[in-house]
């Protein structure tokens, strides 16, 4: 599924601040190895959040993201070493 992503500022500074691209965020939450719902928890828009996983070389990409419909705001992002 392809999402309208929203207010990317935010992703923008922790992507500077985690070593990742907001590009390389947005490909983890169109096309992810793996996603992992958060227990039941509705985000500022109404949305649910979700936990998106995807693998570049050696280290893996979660991102949080609240997602409604296809509508997606990006919370968060943060490596995780492969295992």
């Amino acid at each position: 599924m392809e999402y309208r992503f929203h207010d990317t500022a935010h992703v923008e500074k922790r992507a500077r601040e985690r070593g990742f691209s907001v590009e390389q965020a947005v490909l983890t939450v169109n096309d992810p190895a793996s996603i992992l719902k958060t227990p039941p928890r509705k985000g500022n828009h109404g949305g649910f959040i979700w936990l998106f996983f995807r693998l570049f070389e050696s280290r893996i990409l979660v991102v949080a993201a609240e997602v409604k419909n296809n509508e997606c705001w990006i919370i968060t992002g943060y490596w995780e070493e492969q295992r």
